[in-house]
């Protein structure tokens, strides 16, 4: 167990608050160690502080109570859920339809109006972590298609496992932010792996 957890453990296993000192004495671990941690947990919504009465003159110490909730610390693993949940679209009809509904409701979420359509798809990649590059170099302003690289896939595992999935999440993200836009523009194609090495979106002309 390490020290955040030890500490955690002490403040709820006890039936009344209790102070740095308390802790330290009873864990024999440094007070600003302790007090770190608390600092930490407090944060995190597990710890609950309080004054305490003071015995004395001076500012009377903080007490600890516990606050039940789930700790939030510790790593993540999204690459099982990711798996999960395109296994489960895949196993179904209508599977890819729903994949690009929901990137499409996550580009609607994140586009910017302030930008032009397809240099806002490039910075939600981008902020994404696609490294994308226009592969017209250029920008869109006279509203002829355009063509997006993605150097990288950050569900790339996904992916390979179950492309047609995973893609769709990644047609629906763009057309979202385009269609926040308005102005008729579509991803009318988007070629997966190509040359092994990345994907290639490829976007309609504005409509006039």
């Amino acid at each position: 167990m390490n020290v955040r957890a030890t500490v955690l453990a002490a403040v709820r296993d006890t039936t009344s608050p209790v102070s740095v000192a308390d802790l330290a004495a009873q864990l024999d671990i440094p007070p600003t160690t302790i007090r770190f941690h608390l600092k930490s947990l407090t944060d995190d919504g597990l710890v609950q502080t309080a004054p305490g009465v003071a015995a004395a003159r001076g500012r009377p110490q903080m007490q600890y109570r516990p606050q039940r909730a789930m700790d939030p610390s510790g790593p993540r693993d999204y690459g099982f859920l990711a798996d999960a949940l395109v296994d489960a679209l895949d196993a179904i009809p209508d599977g890819p339809q729903r994949a690009m509904d929901a990137g499409h409701e996550l580009g609607l979420a994140r586009a910017n109006r302030n930008r032009d359509a397809t240099q806002d798809v490039m910075t939600v990649l981008d902020e994404m972590g696609f490294v994308p590059s226009d592969e017209r170099g250029g920008d869109d302003s006279s509203g002829d298609g355009a063509a997006i690289r993605l150097g990288r896939c950050p569900f790339l595992e996904a992916a390979r496992r179950r492309p047609g999935i995973t893609c769709s999440v990644h047609r629906g993200l763009m057309q979202g932010v385009l269609d926040a836009h308005r102005d008729g523009r579509a991803v009318a194609r988007l070629d997966a792996f190509v040359d092994g090495d990345h994907c290639l979106a490829h976007l309609s002309g504005r409509t006039r």
